[in-house]
């Protein structure tokens, strides 16, 4: 059994961060994607740097202590939270990491009354995922799915 754990990120890991966002983001084009890519500045090093400054929390996740992905939370109303990325490496993918790090990540914010995030609606391995934690799709914009999660 794998122990994960989540832990902010720092400086030091935006480059790790940001190879292992581009390797998760690229094997989007095996779930319909269009072509290989990802979300505007995934590959990019200063992105990932300004996201680590604006970002309610910018978390990386380790599985048996070694960096495995990355979470990005933004506060976008009291006690309303927007997951807007989720990446990990493929080496860790269908084997319940993810699931366990976004179970963690609720336990790290006790006091949401409301989690949201979206995906690309051609992205067949995010929408079950998604759906898999408790998340439902609220609306169809612009090419995204955007789900919702109350919580209790």
């Amino acid at each position: 059994m794998n122990t994960i754990d989540l832990v902010p990120a720092c400086e030091q890991d935006l480059e790790t961060l940001t190879e292992i966002c581009i390797r998760a983001f690229h094997t989007d084009i095996d779930h319909g994607g269009p072509a290989i890519g990802g979300p505007p500045g995934y590959d990019s090093i200063d992105h990932q740097r300004t996201m680590l400054r604006r970002a309610e929390s910018y978390l990386k996740i380790l599985v048996d202590g070694r960096t495995a992905g990355g979470l990005l939370v933004y506060e976008t109303a009291a006690k309303e939270y927007y997951l807007c990325q989720f990446f990990l490496d493929p080496a860790y993918h269908r084997q319940g990491i993810g699931l366990r790090a976004i179970e963690l990540l609720f336990d790290r914010y006790p006091q949401a009354t409301m989690w949201r995030t979206d995906t690309p609606a051609w992205n067949t391995r995010t929408k079950p995922f998604y759906e898999k934690l408790g998340f439902a799709t609220y609306r169809e914009k612009d090419g995204l799915l955007d789900f919702e999660k109350p919580m209790m």
